[in-house]
């Protein structure tokens, strides 16, 4: 008998779970992107940094016969 009783604990940590991961998907996330979006942008901006950027592309040569 114990161990029917311990194998239905998971179902509300499951439905909890999911109910907050629905909830976030459609309204918090969305709500944090609208916060991010108001929140005041930086007046001065400096152009006059120049970073170094490289490009690696592997690559692999075959000798064709």
């Amino acid at each position: 008998m114990r161990e029917r009783e311990e194998d239905g604990y998971n179902a509300p940590i499951l439905l909890y779970l999911f109910l907050f991961l629905f909830v976030w998907q459609f309204g918090g996330y969305p709500l944090l992107m609208v916060i991010v979006a108001l929140k005041p942008k930086p007046e001065n901006k400096e152009y006059s940094f120049q970073p170094f950027v490289s490009i690696i592309v592997p690559i692999y040569i075959t000798k064709r016969k």
